[in-house]
Formats: structure tokens, C-alpha cells, sequence
């Protein structure tokens, strides 16, 4: 191979590389956001079937966990979760779709009586992003 497309094969891979949005230590939490002393459960697992088991949030509190991504991987993470009368699945990470907008490797989930809402740190603010 020639030098210069040894050079060029190298600088591809470093742009596809730099390009990942992350590489690995994502955070994502659940809060729970209900009001009064309404307990959100929540049972969360990966589509690996990495389960994270059952939880209780109580009022004010969050579930939270981290994880890696590999390069050429993609992660993500439903959530069956359920107050009072209200039950329902929710992806609370996909790769392509939260990995930017998340910011600094943390999603936060805001978990309120009339949907969940995601903050995004483009616009400095939570956004509803699913609705029970």
C-alpha cells in the first residue's frame, strides 16, 4: 500500500471514529416527577435483554443507570413503566436518536402525570417527548 493511501485510510478511520457520537459512558436517569405521593414503578431492560429489574421512584427520586457503547454497536433501552390507572412501554435511549441531544452523555427523563419529557440541551429545557 502506498503511503499516501495508507494516509488516507487512516484519516478515514479517525473521522468515522471522531464522527461516533459516543464512545461509551452514557448515563440515563428516570425521575419521577408525579407529584403528591404518587410512586412510579418501573421495570427497564436493554434490547441485548441486559435486565436492570423492577424498581419503585418514589416522589422526587430517579432510577439511573450507565452504560458503554462500542464502536459498530448500538444501545437501547425500553422502560415498562406505570403510576395509579397509567401503564406503558417507553424507549428511554436509542442511540442515533438520544446520543446528541441528550448532552454531555446524560439523558434525563422527567417523568410527569401527562407524559415523560426529555431534556435537551440544545434548547435548554425539557421537552415531551411521549405521552401516557
Amino acid at each position: 500500500m502506498s503511503p499516501l493511501k495508507s494516509y488516507v485510510l487512516t484519516l478515514v478511520l479517525v473521522l468515522v471514529v471522531s464522527s461516533h457520537p459516543i464512545v461509551n459512558g452514557f448515563q440515563v436517569f428516570l425521575v419521577n416527577n408525579l407529584g403528591g405521593n404518587t410512586n412510579l414503578a418501573a421495570h427497564c431492560l436493554s434490547a441485548a435483554n441486559e435486565d436492570l429489574g423492577s424498581r419503585v421512584i418514589l416522589p422526587g427520586d430517579d432510577f439511573h443507570w450507565e452504560f458503554s457503547i462500542n464502536i459498530g454497536t448500538t444501545a437501547e433501552y425500553e422502560c415498562d413503566m406505570g403510576y395509579e390507572n397509567k401503564h406503558k412501554r417507553f424507549q428511554v435511549f436509542e442511540e442515533r436518536r438520544d446520543a446528541l441531544r441528550c448532552g454531555d452523555q446524560k439523558c434525563f427523563w422527567r417523568v410527569d402525570r401527562d407524559g415523560l419529557y426529555l431534556y435537551i440541551k440544545e434548547v435548554d429545557d425539557y421537552q415531551k417527548q411521549f405521552s401516557w
